[in-house]
């Protein structure tokens, strides 16, 4: 049986980051004034169930700037490839620039770097389009590295530069810091992580350490949103990233006295509240260890 004493606690920065908050807000204002259709260069956010809201109010995906003809395109808070913002130019797209102003910081310090003649590197994930942006405008050869033991193999014979993906952690960031300068003492660093990604960090961090189960809310396909169960998991091992209310009937709460809610960058807060809802709701109705949302 769940505990009827159980504790649920918040994390106090849950709900949009400044720059989702500003993306979500340019998006509704095209609606409010009836501009259709609108478009995004693929989501504008990375969370399915806030995309999909969006959608409703006729706000769609598009995979390729060549299906944005037509309408008035937002340009996702991760930023756009130099060479897709080079073919919205050459369409003729009508866009709104709802790129977070925090992602464009490392591109400057990847300039920087390149002038200098450092080798650059990029700590991200390869895949993502913030980093494939940062990629695309670079004028010279930026090598994306997940850690800091990819730093063994590689040639630092030149001086280096390290910058990193906004919603990476401060800690593999200094990791990776450490590994260069052992291998080339001129090695320039520039912490370019989001401070809204590092307080959240913090903030679940030390509220994992307080409770017997964390919940991280957020889109499977939110780089932030896994890193904050990353960091998490490494305090409490009952840690689960959960999408929605729906992801918690295959949670065991057996003997848990105090649970954790924290919520990716991208979560919106209506997200927050029914997975919480579910959870008084569960306790009041002195349900089993595995909760089941009542209607």
């Amino acid at each position: 049986m769940l505990a009827d004493s159980m504790q649920i606690l918040h994390a106090q920065s849950n709900g949009f980051c400044y720059g989702v908050q500003r993306a979500s807000r340019l998006a509704e204002e095209l609606i409010q004034k009836g501009v259709r259709p609108v478009y995004t260069l693929g989501p504008l956010i990375h969370n399915p169930q806030e995309v999909a809201r969006l959608a409703k109010l006729g706000i769609e995906p598009r995979e390729r700037i060549d299906d944005c003809i037509g309408g008035v395109t937002l340009l996702r808070t991760h930023g756009i490839t130099k060479a897709e913002f080079a073919r919205a130019k050459e369409l003729g797209i009508d866009w709104v620039d709802a790129i977070c102003p925090r992602v464009k910081v490392p591109r400057r310090h990847i300039d920087k770097f390149l002038k200098q003649g450092r080798t650059v590197l990029l700590l991200g994930d390869s895949g993502h389009p913030e980093v494939q942006a940062l990629l695309s405008y670079s004028t010279g050869k930026v090598s994306v590295v997940t850690g800091a033991d990819e730093v063994a193999g590689m040639d630092l014979s030149e001086p280096v530069g390290v910058v990193a993906q906004t919603t990476q952690s401060r800690e593999a960031f200094e990791r990776v810091v450490a590994a260069c300068r052992e291998r080339q003492a001129d090695t320039a660093s520039a912490f370019t992580i989001c401070d809204d990604s590092e307080m959240r960090q913090n903030e679940s961090r030390k509220l994992a350490a307080r409770v017997d189960l964390m919940l991280v809310i957020g889109g499977h396909n939110s780089a932030n949103t896994r890193r904050l169960a990353e960091i998490c998991r490494q305090v409490q091992s009952r840690t689960h990233h959960v999408e929605s209310a729906d992801d918690l009937t295959e949670i065991d709460f057996a003997s848990v006295n105090r649970v954790g809610l924290t919520a990716g960058a991208s979560t919106p807060d209506w997200i927050v509240s029914q997975v919480d809802e579910c959870l008084r709701k569960s306790l009041k109705n002195h349900v089993s260890a595995q909760v089941k949302c009542p209607p």
